[in-house]
């Protein structure tokens, strides 16, 4: 009897259950939940993987499947909704990408875990010694993840107004009031970035104090106090006020003891009192003097330098919107032209706006031209599949769609970079100029040369899908 019950327990399915979530919402969320069922499947095991993406939280995980798990793993960049669930139950935590590259090691790991411990996911030695910097990162990009979605509102609402505007004319028009919503909540980018940056840290006591510190660090605060000659600090700026206030909340809530009774003074006047005082301090006289010398230069040079200046600096955007693909340095590269955005006539965001679809475009090209007119013949019938996906989000906006291609072969980052400046640079020959974030095909028509925007867009992605096909290995049937 006892062999037969052991045999019933052996041949009980094993159930693996995930949670995947990436800055974006969009390419390494869903790449990594695919991963994972791919891997569950084909080992002949159940699965059901939540995603928590740009479209919100699908197949959520309900507290018995939860329980009942064999393994659960956690495949994230940013904090998730309703992470408690996870709270004293064993699972494997890691990064989306990680998994992505090593989900037989990941999976394998999750599965052997004793049932009584949580764990970090091992990792490289080379992963190891990077453990603050990608803790730096995390925090980053979970602030930047919930800085897009002002961005895309602002944006859209502006282009809303202006594509009318070119029909009927909108002055004293709801239209106008949209246009001008549109450029306010634009502004207020970076507040949400420094406000979620904080929070980040320290959870909800450092909301508001990185909120305020924000809105310090742009125009905002140069508006309502109207001061002359102020240059904001902008995206670094809300960088360093971001880390400052979420580890002084962090501090003063673990190193401030009180009786129990006395917490809501503590949590509601001590903290906040001092947060406060000592952030504005710190920005007035720390933080904005220098980061704020530091924008000022770099435009004066760029501007002083004229046409090759802003060569310069849209070479400079667009290799770094392309070198990782949606990563922190897209990102960083994002935040920086969108705060120098319309500063004078050399900073504008077409070099952002072309790096963001051009690669992907490229592998939808490169899809296309695979094996034809003498070219390599470099794609299985799955990549040709992924390469036209990634065509149709390349047009819509998303730069996400050539990842993959990168993450197979790493060689292809600097023939992305290449083809994204050649765009741009091509862009300003032919005197293009894109000032609203909008890279989908529907922001297109508002430069002020479409011929030449898609002229630079397709020059860029063609080089992209050249680079591709020969610098890829070669297929093999």
């Amino acid at each position: 009897p006892c062999f037969h019950i052991q045999g019933i327990m052996t041949m009980t399915k094993q159930k693996v259950v995930a949670v995947t979530a990436c800055p974006t919402g969009i390419a390494h969320t869903f790449m990594a939940a695919n991963k994972i069922i791919a891997w569950a499947k084909a080992h002949n095991i159940e699965v059901k993987v939540e995603t928590q993406g740009s479209d919100g939280v699908k197949n959520r995980l309900t507290k018995q499947e939860i329980a009942s798990a064999t393994a659960i793993i956690l495949a994230t960049d940013v904090p998730i909704q309703d992470a408690e669930r996870f709270d004293d139950i064993p699972h494997l935590q890691t990064r989306t990408q990680e998994l992505i590259k090593h989900t037989d090691r990941y999976l394998r790991q999750a599965l052997a875990m004793e049932k009584n411990a949580t764990a970090v996911a091992d990792e490289d030695e080379d992963d190891l010694r990077r453990s603050a910097y990608q803790i730096f990162i995390g925090h980053i990009m979970a602030a930047i993840s919930y800085m897009l979605p002002v961005v895309v509102m602002g944006g859209l609402m502006m282009a809303t107004a202006k594509i009318t505007g070119q029909f009927i004319n909108i002055e004293h028009s709801p239209f106008s009031v949209l246009d001008k919503v549109g450029f306010m909540t634009i502004k207020f980018m970076y507040p949400v970035f420094a406000m979620y940056l904080a929070f980040a840290i320290a959870g909800k006591p450092a909301l508001i104090p990185g909120l305020i510190g924000g809105i310090m660090s742009d125009e905002v605060y140069k508006r309502f106090f109207d001061i002359e000659g102020f240059m904001p600090s902008g995206f670094f700026g809300a960088i360093g006020i971001g880390f400052f206030v979420g580890y002084l909340v962090r501090w003063l809530n673990d190193s401030i003891h009180v009786r129990q009774q006395l917490t809501t003074i503590k949590t509601m006047l001590i903290v906040p009192l001092i947060t406060g005082i000592t952030l504005v301090m710190v920005m007035e006289y720390l933080i904005n003097p220098i980061f704020g010398s530091l924008n000022q230069l770099m435009v004066v040079f760029f501007t002083s330098a004229g046409d090759t200046g802003r060569g310069f600096y849209s070479a400079m955007i667009a290799a770094g919107t392309v070198f990782d693909l949606g990563g922190p340095v897209n990102k960083a590269a994002g935040s920086v032209a969108l705060g120098l955005n319309g500063m004078n006539e050399t900073f504008d965001l077409t070099a952002r706006e072309l790096s963001i679809v051009i690669p992907s475009i490229g592998v939808g090209f490169a899809a296309f031209l695979n094996g034809r007119f003498g070219l390599p013949d470099v794609f299985s019938r799955e990549e040709k599949t992924v390469g036209s996906t990634s065509l149709l989000l390349g047009v819509i906006g998303i730069s996400e769609g050539a990842i993959p291609f990168i993450l197979k072969n790493p060689r292809l980052i600097p023939v992305f970079m290449t083809g994204a400046v050649a765009g741009a640079l091509v862009a300003i020959a032919l005197g293009v100029k894109q000032t609203l974030p909008l890279p989908a095909i529907w922001g297109w028509p508002l430069a002020t040369n479409v011929a030449g925007y898609l002229a630079s867009v397709f020059i860029g992605a063609l080089i992209c899908a050249l680079g591709v096909l020969y610098v890829s290995p070669k297929n093999v049937r």
